[in-house]
């Protein structure tokens, strides 16, 4: 049957000469693989430049249930990123995102608060003037309770230990090595309470912030496994040091 989508492109990879595969994380039917022509002409470059990653497209498409790749017709976009693509660091952060949801999006089901997340986060990139070497601590901070695993910072007293595998804070020291305490938990507990609209107070140097991001993957990698082996992540470490 035929349905609508909103998607988001999450990776693209060249299957044949003929076709690519378009992986999407769609509103109404989470991820979503699709085969896409490829072909060259004008009209083939015009398509392949708007299957950027995070590019957000819309069309219609027939869903076949017992189908492992769904066929990617023509679309349009659903919105259109002014400044992600010819921003160098932005877009870099771009390259860096849709690495990780790729890993974090690996089985997903539909989440349209998730995917309005996203999608918003991405709208506040384009148009950021300033702030920019923060947006991926803050997007992966704000994505916790999104994917379930956000800590309780309200149970965060002085001395506290963050245990990661229980996503909790506790007043033992946990029996496996997977736990932060000290500064580093009172940083975690910070972190629970960042949003876009606040981030500005975290004040981060290049060395915070590469401990902030490298203890960011960690816990999601325990959560979430493959998240935190991401092979933008030393360019990342390198631009914004």
């Amino acid at each position: 049957m035929t349905e609508k989508f909103q998607g988001i492109v999450l990776d693209i990879v060249r299957h044949s000469d003929r076709h690519n595969i378009v992986t999407l994380f769609t509103r109404t039917r989470g991820r979503v693989s699709f085969l896409s022509a490829a072909g060259g002409g004008k009209s083939g470059r015009v398509r392949q430049s708007r299957l950027q990653p995070l590019a957000v497209i819309e069309g219609d498409y027939i869903f076949r249930g017992n189908a492992e790749l769904q066929k990617l017709g023509s679309f349009s976009m659903h919105r259109v990123w002014s400044d992600i693509y010819f921003h160098p660091v932005k877009r870099l952060i771009a390259i860096f995102l849709s690495e990780f949801l790729n890993r974090l999006l690996r089985a997903s089901m539909p989440d349209e608060a998730l995917w309005d997340y996203i999608v918003g986060s991405l709208s506040l990139l384009d148009n950021m003037k300033s702030g920019i070497a923060d947006f991926h601590i803050t997007f992966l901070a704000s994505l916790l309770p999104f994917v379930g695993i956000q800590p309780d910072h309200t149970q965060y007293t002085k001395g506290s230990i963050l245990d990661m595998l229980a996503g909790q804070f506790t007043d033992r020291v946990p029996s496996h090595r997977d736990y932060l305490q000290g500064n580093d938990a009172k940083l975690a507990a910070i972190l629970c309470r960042v949003n876009f609209s606040n981030t500005r107070a975290l004040r981060l140097n290049g060395e915070l912030r590469h401990r902030i991001l490298s203890t960011l993957l960690r816990y999601y990698g325990i959560h979430y496994p493959g998240t935190a082996s991401l092979k933008s992540l030393e360019i990342i470490h390198e631009i914004f040091q």
